[in-house]
């Protein structure tokens, strides 16, 4: 049986020049010249379980290598022996890539070659190439991270991640290659298990790849860890064991849906899902969507760790695994959403007393549901296929390639939302319907988000019109349908 393949999409940082390994579309010309994480500059670490050799796949599915005389290339369409590296991790957290002929691959501009030895030229900053925002399972426990507001800690002691409080965002430092670890309440976690405000040197770690985990590895040379009551703090080992390893995963969208007559569907008595008419709401009230990212249908699972399960009398959240009569398909119409049963085509509707069963062939526009904004997004950061969205530096508008991330802030009720900055400014639309930001709230616009897809969503605008992107980074409500513009990586 052939071993597993442990695959990161990453981007290569230069050392000395603070530019990213490129390689260019025409001529597959390599070159350290890229001055932003693009498609240019993706790449695909790969390694097989159980060994030290990493293959390098570019964008364009060619391989780096080497030949015995340093020369370096990027055409290979399969793995050989010249496609083989090894990592050598530095005191300072820096890789160096060594080939299998025993040279160092680095270099500047378009003079890239591999050397004897390592100089700042030839060692390398790894910057992940994933949305920013995840989910954080230690190993050694199988228990997630979350914020606990009681001790001020990130703990791992959650079986689901589940609701806000599991959000975490990697933040990449260009200047150094490190990454901090920023809590949900925008708290940046420190070596010592604190959080702090701001960032500072405790609170930047250098990761590193232990086939399919990472270890977070502060500047004294300890890992982070998460043992005893499962804070997640440095501890004393320099070297990885089980302790010291973490996954990083996706983050599936968790949302809250209000039916009929305001209520609020809910977990009854720990199985029912009923709409309730609760005016405050807790975890029974969020459900998690996961997405099959062929066919695009949906399984809801519950905070019991549950799965919707269409029966005879009824919907319950009591499947262990998304079987036949749990598999559903989503339909947004304006502000409302509705489900399809995937296994006999009919809709989902409320009974009067709360109660979902399945329902006619026909869309009971009186008995779907309004989404509430996602529940495990505090802060929404958004990609699109040009880069980040972000407010423009100096003016009051917003673009859609921007090599660093902005997090926005979303507040809604009954289907729509309004947008928000750090800075306390909202997003609206201008005379051509471009995305710029008033400082008072009355002339903040109220937008719909769908959620089309796996980890895309898309937001439609009050002219009805989809909100897309553009590769000179105009933002702007003129998407007539979903398509790569219009949809947005959350």
């Amino acid at each position: 049986m052939a071993p597993n393949t442990f695959k990161w999409n990453l981007g290569l940082l230069n050392h000395a020049t603070k530019k990213y390994l490129t390689l260019e579309t025409f001529g597959f010309k390599l070159n350290v010249d890229g001055t932003s994480l693009r498609k240019k500059q993706m790449w695909t670490l790969e390694q097989d379980e159980g060994s030290q050799i990493c293959y390098f796949r570019s964008h364009l599915n060619r391989y780096l290598s080497a030949d015995p005389k340093g020369n370096v290339k990027c055409e290979e369409e399969e793995r050989s022996d010249e496609t083989k590296f090894t990592v050598e991790t530095q005191d300072s957290g820096k890789w160096a890539l060594k080939s299998v002929h025993g040279a160092y691959f680095g270099g500047s501009g378009d003079q890239l070659k591999c050397v004897a030895k390592p100089s700042p030229t030839e060692l390398w900053s790894i910057q992940l190439a994933m949305h920013p925002q995840v989910n954080l399972r230690s190993s050694r426990r199988t228990r997630y991270a979350h914020l606990d507001p009681k001790t001020e800690s990130i703990q791992a002691t959650e079986i689901i991640p589940w609701g806000a409080d599991a959000m975490l965002t990697l933040e990449f430092d260009e200047s150094q290659g490190k990454y901090a670890i920023v809590a949900s309440n925008n708290m940046y976690l420190n070596s010592d298990g604190s959080l702090h405000e701001d960032p500072s040197q405790k609170s930047l770690f250098t990761i590193e790849f232990h086939e399919g985990e990472v270890a977070f590895r502060t500047d004294k040379g300890n890992y982070l860890a998460a043992v005893g009551t499962g804070k997640i703090q440095a501890g004393k080992n320099t070297t990885v064991g089980k302790d010291e390893l973490f996954v990083i995963q996706d983050s599936p969208p968790q949302v809250s849906f209000i039916g009929q007559r305001n209520r609020r569907l809910s977990i009854h008595q720990g199985l029912d899902v009923i709409l309730s008419r609760r005016e405050e709401y807790a975890d029974t009230e969020i459900f998690q969507l996961e997405f099959d990212k062929d066919t695009g249908k949906v399984a809801v699972r519950a905070s019991n760790g549950k799965y919707w399960n269409l029966g005879e009398k009824g919907m319950t959240a009591s499947a262990d695994a998304p079987g036949p009569n749990s598999w559903f398909e989503l339909e947004w119409h304006d502000k409302q959403i509705v489900f399809k049963s995937h296994a006999t085509g009919k809709y989902i509707t409320g009974k009067d007393n709360g109660h979902l069963i399945e329902g006619t062939d026909e869309i009971d526009t009186e008995r779907g549901f309004h989404t509430v904004v996602l529940e495990n997004r505090p802060r929404l950061v958004l990609r699109g296929e040009h880069g980040f969205v972000g407010v423009k530096s100096g003016k009051d508008q917003i673009e859609s390639n921007h090599s660093k991330p902005d997090a926005f802030h979303v507040t809604g009720k009954n289907g729509t939302c309004k947008i928000s900055t750090d800075s306390g400014k909202f997003w609206c639309s201008d005379e051509k319907d471009n995305i710029v930001l008033s400082s008072d709230e009355s002339g903040a616009q109220e937008y719909s988000i769908e959620l089309p897809k796996y980890n895309r969503l898309a937001i439609k605008a009050p002219n009805g019109c989809y909100i897309q992107g553009h590769q000179n980074g105009s933002f702007s409500a003129t998407g007539k349908a979903l398509g790569k513009a219009t949809l947005l990586e959350y």
